[in-house]
């Protein structure tokens, strides 16, 4: 009988492989097989990540660090014991064998850079999107940092939000899972992709994230790589789209002060200031912007539902600007809010008609002229933007000083 391989290509990432790739891997599936532009890439499989446990005899003590991990320190504690224990182990001569002839075969080449990314069997669902609780290393090269950062990967699963996570009874409801799971129970996909040298990267939703308008869509952008978003590290322009008509309802300028930029100098990425001059000025064109908005409604409609999704613009076949979909997940807080009906089911239809009708009246000033003031001067609808961003799980890590380089653990996108 033929073993199950350990890595699948991404548009083998079929629904029914959720328990075996991990969310992210499924959404990527999903838009490869609907159509979209997506980096080349393949999913490590959860059973390779058992493999991996059973290989280093990792069981017992993961084990014995977790049970009973309730307070905040314990979790710490914790976490940094296992990723200890990780960076110890290694991978198996199969695990490893599978993986490095999938990237020579990704690329063709033995240098090039990748995206290793963290695909947990609990991860953007359709009641919880389980985002910013693993990890993501960015501009990854060679086959034996894709092996070291793929079981990084592997031990983000124990993170202290990941663990925190898993003890609070909302998740235990909704995925089984709480402090006292055993770890035998859990596991990890992982996601290896080509890397795209962005020159503006950020977020979309489908749903206004802010009001809960579902007409409109909201992109959020920045210059570089989209880790500057999502880590929350710089304020993104934010263009809000008529979902219908496909035309932009208001622009919000951003300041986006830094920006992570591939620098082949350290073959990895730096965090750069961007020139004062183009802070002022929105990182992408409008077309661009339409663009990516139908995208999203193309995508809202395949799906059935509202989708939070993460885009890059960079260089590909066709030219210096093309548009890549990095990943899509259902969004979780607007869409599972109760909507009020407009009518009650048992009305007549009479009933709708007169329900639509009934205006109320402005009331009258009382001036003492008989002559009727103007009503005054209402703001344009969507003028003046909306400044704040989206609160993200996983956002709040600090930013680090300009000029650093970070190679890996630094590349970290921290929804995962």
């Amino acid at each position: 009988m033929r073993a199950e391989p350990y890595v699948i290509w991404l548009a083998d990432c079929t629904r029914d492989c959720l328990p075996v790739v991990g969310g992210k891997a499924i959404g990527l599936g999903t838009l490869v097989r609907e159509g979209f532009q997506v980096p080349a890439g393949f999913a490590i499989s959860t059973s390779a990540y058992r493999e991996h446990i059973d290989h280093n005899g990792l069981a017992g003590p993961l084990q014995a660090l977790v049970t009973e991990c309730t307070s905040l320190e314990a979790q710490k504690r914790a976490s940094e014991e296992i990723r200890q224990l990780f960076e110890a182990s290694r991978p198996s001569p199969r695990i490893e064998d599978e993986v490095l002839a999938a990237y020579a075969r990704l690329y063709g080449d033995a240098s090039a850079p990748v995206a290793v990314r963290s695909s947990a069997t609990a991860e953007d669902l359709a009641d919880a999107s389980f985002a910013g609780q693993q990890e993501t290393y960015l501009w990854i090269l060679g086959g034996a940092e894709v092996l070291e950062h793929i079981v990084r990967c592997w031990a983000s699963l124990f993170t202290p939000q990941a663990i925190a996570y898993r003890a609070r009874p909302r998740s235990a409801s909704l995925h089984g899972v709480n402090a006292r799971t055993r770890v035998a129970d859990l596991a990890m996909g992982v996601v290896v992709q080509r890397m795209v040298p962005a020159e503006a990267a950020g977020v979309m939703f489908t749903i206004d994230p802010v009001t809960g308008d579902p007409s409109g869509i909201v992109v959020e952008a920045a210059y570089g790589l989209g880790a500057a978003v999502v880590n929350g590290e710089v304020t993104p322009d934010r263009v809000c789209v008529d979902k219908v008509q496909l035309e932009i309802r208001s622009r919000t300028i951003g300041t986006k002060a830094l920006a992570y930029r591939f620098d082949p100098a350290v073959q990895g990425t730096r965090l750069e200031e961007v020139p004062p001059l183009l802070q002022t000025r929105l990182c992408l064109t409008d077309d661009e912007v339409i663009h990516l908005a139908a995208l999203g409604k193309k995508m809202e409609l395949a799906m059935g539902r509202a989708q939070d999704m993460e885009w890059a613009i960079g260089a590909g076949r066709a030219g210096p600007r093309e548009v890549f979909l990095l990943q899509a997940r259902p969004e979780t807080v607007w869409s599972q809010k109760p909507r009020r009906p407009l009518v009650q089911p048992e009305s007549t239809v009479m009933d709708r008609i007169l329900q639509a009708m009934r205006v109320p009246r402005p009331r009258r000033r009382r001036t003492g002229s008989s002559s009727r003031s103007p009503p005054a001067a209402g703001r344009e609808s969507g003028g003046s933007g909306d400044r704040g961003r989206v609160s993200r799980e996983g956002s709040n890590r600090p930013a680090p000083a300009h000029g650093r380089v970070w190679r890996s653990q630094a590349g970290r996108a921290g929804r995962g």
